[in-house]
């Protein structure tokens, strides 16, 4: 009998040692589930990023020609800004010419429009006669915020960026849609 009563006293430990196991796989499963749950679509969607963009169209022998970015187009030229959003925002477009100078081109009067996703034609304008580099600078924000804080800080980033092709961003907490293009002068 007494080798009955070893054996069981020797399978203890072997079981207890299998079952020492089992909360390890249950927390490493419930991590499974859990970054399956919570991350697994955005692994496995198919989203396009979303970017904003701004497009200049200009006026040439009375039809409008897109402008590819950093061209160089005639000072005084008439141009066409167009503006496709990934998603509502509110736009501010302004200028910075190569005097450091700021314009502002929407919106001419009030507050910033709000506008939908999709492309948006927003205003056509005559450049200023100023030669050399300008930057365009579509501000798109969820909260509209004033232009002339836009105007102020387009102007501090001119004066620290020493041009308008080396602004990166005002830095105003709204994403921006930018485009250059360099003014030849006048003959």
């Amino acid at each position: 009998m007494s080798r009955r009563e070893e054996a069981p006293e020797a399978e203890t430990p072997r079981l207890g040692r299998r079952r020492r196991w089992f909360p390890l796989l249950g927390l490493a499963g419930a991590a499974l589930v859990y970054a399956l749950v919570w991350q697994g679509p955005a692994l496995f969607s198919r989203r396009r990023p979303e970017v904003s963009a701004l497009v200049l169209s200009r006026l040439e022998g009375g039809a409008w020609v897109s402008v590819p970015e950093g061209a160089e187009v005639p000072a005084r030229t008439r141009v066409r800004f167009a503006v496709r959003l990934a998603r509502p925002a509110s736009l501010v477009l302004i200028g910075l010419n190569a005097e450091g100078r700021s314009t502002l081109y929407v919106p001419s009067a009030g507050g910033p429009p709000r506008l939908a996703t999709g492309t948006t034609s927003v205003g056509e304008q005559d450049l200023d006669g100023v030669a050399g580099p300008e930057l365009f600078l579509a501000v798109l924000c969820h909260t509209p915020l004033a232009p002339s804080v836009i105007l102020k800080a387009a102007e501090r980033a001119t004066a620290t960026a020493e041009s308008p092709a080396r602004v990166q961003t005002l830095d105003l907490g709204c994403p921006e849609a930018r485009f250059l293009v360099h003014k030849q002068p006048l003959r």
